[in-house]
């Protein structure tokens, strides 16, 4: 089965995973583009790129870098992209995350 990929859209039009991922190199930005791209593929990404969060939300990991996305209705939605500064994944973004995810 494959998915379909949609980037999180607020109100106002923005799509922070997008700007996030135009702003890095373009070898991160090659690397976290593969995995989104495994991930249309196969619908989740096992360790050491993919990992469980919640009931419901996952993160993308490559390096220091996370994007966060849920599944729903055969769509993968990425939420929210943020660089990871410490060894558990900050509340508040996790946080935004789970808000965006309950708005859809």
């Amino acid at each position: 089965m494959s998915f379909e990929i949609k980037f999180y859209k607020t109100t106002r039009g923005d799509e922070s995973v997008k700007d996030y991922l135009l702003s890095l190199s373009n070898k991160e930005s090659a690397a976290l583009s593969a995995c989104i791209t495994n991930l249309k593929k196969i619908g989740m990404l096992s360790l050491p790129h993919g990992k469980k969060l919640d009931k419901d939300l996952y993160e993308i990991r490559y390096k220091k870098h996370r994007i966060l996305y849920c599944i729903k209705e055969g769509w993968i939605i990425l939420l929210h992209a943020f660089q990871k500064q410490t060894q558990k994944t900050p509340k508040r973004d996790l946080d935004l995350a789970i808000k965006r995810k309950k708005q859809l």
